[in-house]
């Protein structure tokens, strides 16, 4: 036996419900189990492309399982059709205007997307913007690494910095291809061979966290590194990081050469 126009409906229904509360889950939900299992104080988003697969493959599930079954499969269609041959009876009106609807929706999303926009910035967008006024004063207690501070210095930067910066302090590390904003590269002259030495100090201690809101946003990934390690391992870590790429900071103003 056949099943009536609601058993049509709900199998439509639920189908519907069941993809809506995947793609509401993975925006609202997972989000948050990093924050509810302690692994991070915020809530890390799903991409936007992982968000697309997981949905493809709950829409290929969904057409399997309804497809899995002769009468589920024609009950999940009769609406469908319903809707698009808009033969007589109630709510043909209705059905009517919702197929006009469907593709004007769709047109709009898509020149959403695609239309160009231009927008005046709030500011001018700064490589270097300036550090706060209690960094500026401070000088590295031991910047000529030597001995076992080279060796140490080494250490910390491979285990902290290399993952993102490189071995080479070139910006080439194993993780810096997942990154929107690709890591420093330190021998390029123009990044921290340009700044005085307390720059990259204030810049690994304070992370992206510390940056100024002018100027935003950065989307640099660069975490805050005052709670992981002493000022004294940052600033043997920053000796490094200058060693490694063959660059020497900037003399400050008012400086003897």
């Amino acid at each position: 036996m056949e099943p009536g126009r609601g058993g049509e409906a709900r199998v439509f229904l639920w189908t519907a419900v069941a993809l809506a509360g995947t793609y509401a889950c993975l925006r609202l939900i997972v989000p948050w189990i990093s924050v509810w299992l302690g692994l991070s104080p915020l809530p890390a988003p799903v991409p936007a492309f992982a968000i697309g697969i997981y949905m493809l493959c709950a829409g290929i599930g969904a057409l399997v399982y309804v497809s899995s079954d002769e009468q589920r499969w024609h009950a999940f269609l009769a609406p469908v059709v319903r809707l698009l041959v808009l033969e007589p009876g109630p709510g043909r009106r209705l059905r009517l205007v919702t197929l006009g609807l469907v593709p004007l929706a769709v047109g709009w999303t898509v020149w959403q997307q695609v239309s160009p926009s231009a927008e005046v910035p709030t500011a001018i967008r700064l490589q270097h913007p300036t550090q706060p006024s209690e960094y500026a004063a401070l000088r590295n207690p031991d910047p000529t690494l030597s001995g076992d501070d080279t060796r140490t210095g080494t250490v910390l930067y491979q285990k902290n910095c290399r993952p993102c910066h490189g071995a080479a302090a070139d910006g080439t590390g194993p993780l810096a291809r997942g990154l929107r904003l690709r890591p420093v590269d330190f021998t390029d002259v123009g990044t921290i061979a340009s700044v005085v030495e307390s720059y990259p100090f204030w810049r690994v201690r304070e992370g992206n966290a510390g940056l100024p809101d002018i100027a935003t946003p950065w989307n640099s990934a660069m975490p805050a590194w005052q709670d992981e390690l002493s000022d004294d391992e940052i600033w043997r870590i920053v000796a490094t990081e200058y060693l490694l790429s063959g660059t020497e900071p900037r003399k400050p103003e008012g400086a003897r050469p």
